[in-house]
């Protein structure tokens, strides 16, 4: 799970789905470029991120990876957390849509760049806490 949420966290939403299109600022790197869906895409993301983190799906909560952190170590659970809210609030603020962002909109998009990065970061940290080696682009 440590993986799959640094790897969509950094090379994939960061690198592929946002970096891309905003180092070409060409609508046809985006993620979704026919359907003109990648401002919400990046929030679902993010979103989905978020919940395993949390422990969400849906109207049901229950323990998270962040339950597991906690209980070694409150404060990097506590700032995976925020790492990640700060994300999810960086891709809310992207405006839409999506290819007008990447060209007019730039420090936006590239929040949420920065943001994913850090987490994903932050999110190896979190995986060498239980003993996991997690190498990440």
């Amino acid at each position: 799970m440590l993986l799959g949420m640094g790897s969509l966290s950094g090379a994939e939403l960061a690198g592929e789905r946002i970096e891309v299109a905003l180092e070409t600022q060409d609508q046809e790197d985006e993620h979704s470029c026919f359907s003109d869906n990648t401002h919400r895409d990046i929030i679902t993301n993010a979103l989905g991120i978020q919940n395993v983190y949390l422990g969400r799906y849906g109207s049901s909560d229950g323990p998270g990876i962040y339950d597991l952190v906690a209980a070694r170590d409150q404060a990097l659970a506590d700032r995976l957390a925020a790492e990640i809210q700060a994300s999810v609030d960086a891709a809310m603020a992207i405006p839409e849509p999506f290819d007008v962002a990447i060209v007019e909109h730039r420090e936006a998009v590239e929040a949420v760049v920065d943001a994913l990065r850090v987490q994903s970061d932050t999110i190896v940290e979190v995986a060498a806490l239980f003993d996991i080696t997690l190498a990440l682009e």
